[in-house]
Formats: structure tokens, sequence, C-alpha cells
């Protein structure tokens, strides 16, 4: 019980009695071993969250085809927050319940000049149904092999079907992100997308207005979620709106330093410690017993 007394500060207790607990969780980096599994600690603890009522919602830049193989170890028993922010999906059912997509005319003009800058980098065009690759890199095959995922390689951007976009990840050597972001920003379609560093080696492009904190809000909505107390727990960048919009924001002891920065409890365990099992057992011993 010590554990839990040392963290009961941070959690407005008021607020967690009589509500559903509704914890949104990053994979990559929070959630997720460094090797890109799930330790049996974390998947006990979802399990008794779910007993207890709560729900664990995925909130991942990850796409459909790099994610759902996390699903069934999990039950498939919850919806899930991908593309960081653009799209929600229901675990149970397989459905895409919420999704908005990039305008493909005006996302390709920006793919065509960041490449013709960066011709080293890889654009990665993801869609629900698949996801296309120009100039491919050694820094994407290695994202496959983690991700758990392949594409289909095309020679030009001319080759992608103009379709759902959902969003465009950018691959790259991590000594590349600094000034890759920078050049984003003087794009003349900037303002008509959102751009984010979701990782050492990656860079973003989503539709306008996205993100994992627009995402969590809208979720409560399609679900019809009247009573909840919302966990948000990240570790890089593209987390921090989420866990602004959250009743308790936590990080792993191995996020960034400005995402500590925005979280009321940085737990002592980094991600390959379980910290996420750690935050849930605390939250229902703090629920069952009223602290």
């Amino acid at each position: 019980m010590d554990n839990i007394i040392d963290h009961i500060n941070n959690i407005p207790t008021e607020k967690l009695k009589g509500a559903e607990i509704l914890f949104f969780s990053d994979m990559d980096g929070t959630f997720l071993k460094h090797d890109k599994t799930i330790s049996e600690e974390n998947l006990a603890a979802v399990k008794r969250l779910s007993e207890a009522g709560g729900r664990f919602i995925i909130t991942t830049g990850r796409v459909i085809q790099a994610s759902k193989h996390y699903f069934e170890p999990m039950g498939n028993a919850f919806p899930a927050i991908l593309c960081n922010g653009g799209m929600i999906y229901d675990c149970a059912s397989g459905k895409v319940m919420w999704s908005k997509y990039l305008d493909a005319d005006t996302a390709k003009s920006s793919i065509e000049q960041l490449l013709e800058e960066f011709p080293d980098v890889c654009a990665e065009i993801c869609t629900p149904n698949c996801i296309y690759d120009v100039n491919i890199n050694d820094t994407e095959r290695g994202h496959w092999k983690s991700a758990g995922f392949t594409a289909e390689i095309v020679g030009s951007i001319d080759e992608v079907p103009r379709e759902n976009w959902s969003k465009v990840l950018f691959a790259m050597k991590a000594e590349r992100i600094e000034s890759f972001a920078a050049y984003c920003r003087t794009l003349p379609h900037y303002d008509k997308a959102e751009y984010v560093t979701s990782g050492t080696i990656f860079h973003e492009m989503l539709p306008k207005d996205c993100s994992k904190g627009s995402a969590l809000k809208r979720l409560l909505q399609v679900y019809h979620i009247e009573n909840p107390f919302t966990v948000a727990m990240g570790d890089y960048d593209n987390d921090i709106e989420m866990l602004q919009s959250a009743d308790l924001a936590v990080c792993p002891a191995n996020a960034r330093d400005n995402v500590k920065a925005v979280c009321a409890w940085v737990t002592r365990e980094t991600s390959e410690e379980n910290a996420v099992a750690g935050v849930i057992d605390t939250l229902l011993a703090a629920k069952q017993h009223g602290f």
C-alpha cells in the first residue's frame, strides 16, 4: 500500500468516486516494451481494470495495420484511437467509428516539396486499407519490422490513390528531424494540416484539427460516456494535447522532459518496467479504498 499512498495526492479522488475510469494510453514508449511487445504485467493490469468496470483505450499514432495484432491479446474489448487522433476504431466490431482524412491534392503538393528538399526521407502514406511508401529508405524498413506491417512501395506519389489519406509519416535519420520539422513550417499549405514529431525518427502530417487530445473528447461523444474519469499516459510530443485534456496526466520515467512538465504524475518506472500496470493498480486501489 506504500506505493499507493506515495502517489495518492496526484489523483483527484473526489472526481474518481462513482466515475468510470477511461485509461487512454500511448503505445510505443509507454504501454509497449522496447521490443514492441506487451508485458504480462501490463496485460494482467488491463484485465483488472476491465473487471472493475473501466476501459483501457489504446491511443496511438499507429494505423490499423500496425495496431490490430495487439487488440486480440487485450480481448478486443475497447475502442482505440489511431493515427494520432485521426481515427476512432472499435476493436470489438472491427469498424471505423469516426475518421478524418487529409485533402490528398494539398497533401501531395506538400509531400512533393518535402521530398525534393529531403531526398533521403521516406513518405509513408497511410489509408485504412493500404500503406504506400514513396522514397523507401532503411529507416522505413526498420519501421516495418518494429511495428509489424509492410507497405506497398511505389515509384512516385502519383501512383497512390487519391482517397482516404489518414496521415503521412515521414521516416528519416534522427539528425534530420529538427531541420525537417523547421522546413515543414515554411510550406505554403502548412496551415492546411497538423504536423507533429512522433518519435526520434518520425515526423507526421495529420488532418487539420486532429490530435490525440481532440480524439479523447470525441470518443466520449461517440460512445455517449456521461461520467468518465479520464486518465492519459504518454511519453512524447504527440501525447501532450491528450495529457492536457485528461482529468489525470501521467507519464513514465522515460518520457521527454517537455512531456513530464505537463503531467501531474511522473512514475518511478519506465515503460520497460511496467509503468502502466503500476498506475492502473494505484487507481483501482484509490477507487476501492476511497482515499
